[in-house]
């Protein structure tokens, strides 16, 4: 089978997603391999599930449009290679047999780490490193870049370049003829006698190139380029204390046109799954088992900007699951989502199994910066689609409160990143805080975009309303920098049993969104931004439309509150703490 290598691409699809370290025994970061615990695997196509998953793809459809009949995809002979300990099933890792395991002298090795650490680069694109020798670049050290150094803030698949070695080999290094006759040498030689833990060597004597299997393209490090020194316990002649697993792939999916071969709408499905007690570490003390979740992401992989015309096209993923999976909540980048549980299925591995359905469309999403620091402009827009389906034994879903465990609130957006929602009881709303940049590339201002779907149960809960009465949906958005809100529209409407708000037309950087359900005939003052819940419901979610514009009056009445701002009707009175004003409209 052929093996997809240039996964440049896909980059842009994991901006929220969570960044995975290569190596769970050097770096505490990233998933925790434990012996006799279920791990994080790949969902491939139930037909093939190479590692017997109970978890796994049963079919994937696209309509390209809301009108459209869907066409059932099929998976092609391309496989897009995972994380190096993403899994291909979730089943347990067996313990080695310790009565082979010979106790011995614990001993600390030392490890060298060789990085350029400021940019990402795709996981299995070419890397060397160079030292230049006399006037000349010399290639010293060239292999495939593995997912060994990746930071933070690089995406799946995505990592720094660089190496790792022992001391004892890169003492024989230094004894290369090579090294020797590099200008760098003498730095080098000084900082291995010193106690220093790291040292920084200048671009115009050590640096890495990057370059794609068949050299189309080649990127130079214009940043120092680091040594620094590791240690870690390891026990001489025992087993190794790193659990394996076989490592997962994802599958590319092909669309049929007319009955016939068509490759323009092929799509790479990242689908992942993480049971529940598969332990998650952010430091090496701070660790959690409660990550129960699906991840869902499409991206192209034959036509470039597929969807940057039109974001119309719905795709539907059925994926196999253990019934014991109940999903709280729903987040992520895309639109038009709606998660649900289909059929129950034939149990697998003893456990019962059912179907859950996800259906989402890709969305445009201006990206810059790092997940730490949000750029003013963005870098560039992609138009992809990615969504979270989180389970009750996550503990995201505890951020919704009591109401959270009901299930099926789902809420997704067209910002970089997102805070997962929570339940302001104070306010008997749901926050959602969104941080993107603020300027498209193009220099225009960046729209928001938010989705809310929530079923009958979970709104009776947090607001005591009835799908089935006249019911008003708004959206108090605030900054930290004080601004205003822009004009944004709040559409509310039922849908079957759920009931789906969309907010847009709001600016970025870091708005956040309360979002509220009430009878459209309290007395209480409407906030700054809503839309009335009577608007003609559509019988599908894409065909959800903005609310026609209001007819701007020539005054208005207003309770002012420091920067909070509430529209009433004229004979209304405010709520305590409010000053009642006319103002122009």
């Amino acid at each position: 089978m052929r093996i997809l290598r240039a996964v440049l691409g896909l980059a842009c699809a994991f901006a929220l997603v969570p960044v995975l370290p290569a190596h769970a025994a050097s770096d505490p970061h990233g998933p925790r391999l434990i012996y006799g615990a279920p791990v994080r695997h790949t969902l491939t196509s139930c037909a093939t599930n190479p590692g017997n998953a109970i978890a796994c793809i049963e079919s994937v459809t696209m309509a390209s449009s809301s009108s459209a009949t869907p066409v059932s995809g099929r998976i092609t002979s391309m496989q897009i290679p995972a994380d190096e300990r993403y899994a291909n099933s979730e089943r347990p890792i067996p313990a080695p047999d310790t009565s082979t395991v010979t106790p011995v002298e614990t001993v600390t090795t030392r490890t060298l780490a060789i990085f350029s650490p400021t940019v990402c680069h795709s996981v299995g694109t070419i890397q060397s490193l160079q030292l230049k020798v006399g006037a000349t670049w010399v290639d010293f050290k060239k292999e495939r870049i593995s997912s060994a150094f990746t930071p933070k803030d690089c995406g799946a698949n995505m990592s720094i370049a660089g190496f790792r070695v022992t001391s004892d080999d890169f003492a024989t290094i230094l004894q290369s003829d090579v090294f020797k006759s590099a200008a760098i040498f003498p730095l080098v030689d000084s900082w291995m006698k010193s106690s220093a833990p790291n040292l920084e060597m200048p671009v115009d004597q050590v640096r890495f190139r990057v370059a794609d299997p068949n050299d189309a393209w080649q990127w130079f490090s214009e940043a120092k380029t680091t040594l620094e020194w590791s240690s870690s316990k390891s026990v001489t002649g025992a087993a190794p204390t790193t659990p394996q697993v076989t490592r997962g792939y994802y599958e590319e999916w092909t669309f049929p046109k007319n009955g016939k071969a068509d490759s323009t709408n092929n799509i790479g499905v990242i689908a992942e799954f993480q049971p529940y007690k598969a332990t998650w570490c952010w430091s090496e003390t701070i660790c959690n088992d409660r990550r129960e979740e699906f991840l869902l992401s499409i991206v192209p992989t034959k036509t470039p900007g597929l969807w940057q015309e039109s974001q119309a096209a719905a795709f539907t993923v059925t994926i196999r699951a253990a019934k014991s999976f109940e999903f709280g909540e729903v987040s992520g980048s895309a639109q038009r989502v709606v998660v649900k549980y289909g059929k129950d299925l034939s149990p697998v591995n003893g456990q019962a199994t059912r179907e859950i359905i996800a259906t989402f469309s890709p969305i445009a999403t201006a990206r810059g910066g790092t997940p730490t620091e949000v750029a003013v402009k963005a870098d560039v827009t992609t138009y992809n689609a990615n969504i979270w389906i989180y389970g009750q034994n996550n503990g995201i879903v505890d951020g919704l409160g009591k109401c959270g465990k009901i299930g099926g609130v789902q809420v997704v957006s067209n910002a970089m990143h997102s805070v997962d929602p929570s339940w302001n009881a104070e306010t008997e709303s749901i926050e959602v805080r969104l941080a993107t940049p603020h300027l498209r590339p193009d220099g225009t201002v960046n729209v928001g975009y938010l989705e809310i779907r929530m079923p009958r149960e979970a709104a009776m809960c947090m607001w005591n309303v009835d799908l089935d009465g006249n019911l008003k949906a708004s959206v108090n958005i605030t900054y930290d920098d004080g601004s205003s809100p822009s004009v944004a529209t709040v559409v509310g409407q039922r849908i079957g049993n759920d009931y789906l708000i969309v907010s847009s037309g709001f600016h970025y950087s870091s708005p956040k969104l309360a979002i509220k359900l009430s009878n459209s005939a309290s007395t209480e003052p409407a906030p700054v931004l809503e839309a009335p819940a009577a608007i003609v419901a559509p019988t599908a979610p894409t065909a959800v439309a903005p609310a026609p514009a209001k007819t701007v009056a020539k005054s208005k009445t207003v309770c002012v509150k420091g920067k909070t701002v509430k529209n009433i009707a004229a004979n209304a009175k405010c709520p305590v703490g409010y000053t009642k004003k006319v103002v122009k409209a």
